[in-house]
């Protein structure tokens, strides 16, 4: 697969293509449903053409938290026999492309064929439409994908998140939830209490909902066992914005600026503010108990 990642002024193709776009945050099973559509049709090349930074985080102008990152996208679309991924720099000027401008855009790609969802929208403001893509190119519709007659989407999946169902979220994902961030350093609480954490600055990824997780942690190409933690830390040194931190079972390296993966397995418990230290220390041992089986 080739990675094409610039301005769209610089975004270039001589091949016929089949394509599928859109923000494919999550890359989830409706995603995954438009991709293998495109990979049916033998006729052309198969792309995808996706946007980065996630268009909100331009057109809202503040932090938008996404499910996956560019690297997680490229890494996901990898995994598929495609022969381009178009990752276009998501701007101002991009986004007040007028319909015919987009079009025209997508004609320079050399698109044959678009395959895309009942919903789809595109050009400023939204205002391009399915009967506008049909004026230039071959348009096959995919049905949507549903779920508890819910259609599958990746603000489906955040509300799984966001209530600690991992599990629907995984059904949804194809794949585990995860965090790729840096540890940075932290206030050393945690080493105090017996139970020293990594910090993670989890940058702009979707927190799940606050509590106790059982994790899977990858350190320098190495799986580790974990106890996660999401929330304020409203016992001791209270943090105004959620904190991500994992004590990494029977580990004691100083992983400090390196990258790490932090791979949702189960969720725990809800986060609470303890009345003491101590009673805060018998509850981590408890939960280390508790994550312990669940890794046998």
């Amino acid at each position: 697969m080739k990675i094409i990642s610039a301005n769209f002024k610089n975004i270039n193709n001589q091949d016929p293509l089949t394509i599928t776009m859109g923000n494919f945050d999550g890359l989830h099973l409706g995603h995954q449903q438009l991709i293998e559509r495109v990979l049916s049709y033998r006729d052309t090349k198969h792309a995808v053409l996706t946007f980065d930074p996630h268009p909100s985080s331009v057109l809202r102008k503040q932090p938008f938290r996404t499910l996956t990152q560019k690297t997680d996208k490229i890494e996901l679309f990898s995994r598929y026999p495609l022969d381009y991924a178009f990752i276009v720099e998501f701007n101002t000027e991009f986004s007040e492309l007028t319909v015919q401008d987009f079009i025209d855009f997508l004609k320079s790609l050399h698109v044959q064929r678009l395959v895309i969802g009942r919903d789809a929208r595109f050009a400023y403001r939204g205002e391009g439409t399915i009967a506008d893509l049909k004026r230039y190119f071959f348009v096959d519709i995919v049905d949507d994908l549903l779920y508890n007659h819910t259609r599958v989407s990746t603000t489906y999946i955040k509300d799984f998140l966001s209530i600690g169902d991992l599990g629907s979220a995984r059904k949804l994902l194809n794949r585990h939830y995860h965090i790729r961030g840096i540890v940075v350093h932290g206030n050393n609480i945690g080493h105090k209490l017996g139970f020293p954490t990594a910090n993670i600055d989890y940058d702009h990824y979707f927190l799940p909902k606050s509590g106790v997780y059982y994790v899977r942690v990858l350190v320098e190409g190495l799986w580790y066992h974990g106890m996660a933690n999401i929330g304020n830390n409203p016992t001791l040194n209270y943090s105004f914005e959620n904190r991500l931190e994992v004590h990494i079972l029977d580990f004691n390296q100083d992983i400090y600026g390196k990258k790490v993966e932090i791979v949702f397995m189960h969720y725990v418990r809800q986060e609470y503010k303890f009345k003491s230290k101590k009673e805060l220390i018998e509850q981590l041992n408890k939960d280390e108990t508790v994550i312990r089986k669940l890794v046998i």
